[in-house]
């Protein structure tokens, strides 16, 4: 799915864009700062709501470079059949785990450990509860939400995120807005 031929990736970090009912389009400055690094893939954690999203994405980065999950929000018919509920994936031997979420804030990490087995992951990334999360657990796993960009009403912190990997390390980034 990705290529790792590189000693390292950068990755962008997005979750709960929510266009158009938050904004009309994913904010610019984000576009640009995700430009600017370079980043060499974007992950999305869902809740795009409209196609048009997921597509100023693929237009911006090329639809090779952008990964990501379908969320509760996502009722459009074309995201629906395109995006995923989860992705599993291993870079530079670290084991990802990707999902959107559910629920409410609260105890979020123990919910996503009932859904799903995480057992054989070092990472879990995901979206849905519009806050940042940057944690290793007690259970040594990493758990990273990149929070949403665009919501007011639910929250007051707008964010994204960065996650840069290696065979060596994994370096998580919160960017607040």
């Amino acid at each position: 799915m990705l290529q790792t031929d590189k000693d390292e990736l950068l990755i962008g970090l997005i979750s709960d864009t929510h266009v158009p009912s938050r904004v009309p389009h994913i904010p610019e400055v984000i576009i640009e700062d995700f430009k600017d690094k370079n980043i060499d893939y974007l992950f999305h954690l869902g809740d795009y709501e409209k196609f048009k999203a997921y597509q100023e994405l693929t237009d911006a980065f090329g639809k090779d470079k952008v990964i990501g999950v379908i969320g509760n929000m996502d009722f459009d018919r074309k995201l629906k059949t395109l995006l995923p509920e989860t992705i599993e994936l291993e870079l530079y031997g670290h084991k990802i785990f990707m999902t959107h979420g559910m629920g409410g804030p609260n105890i979020v990490i123990k919910r996503l450990n009932r859904q799903f087995d995480l057992t054989p992951f070092d990472i879990i990334i995901f979206g849905h509860v519009h806050r940042p999360y940057n944690e290793v657990w007690r259970d040594g796993k990493l758990y990273l939400n990149p929070g949403t960009p665009t919501d007011k009403t639910f929250t007051d912190i707008n964010s994204y995120g960065y996650l840069r990997i290696s065979k060596d390390k994994v370096e998580p980034e919160i960017v607040y807005l």
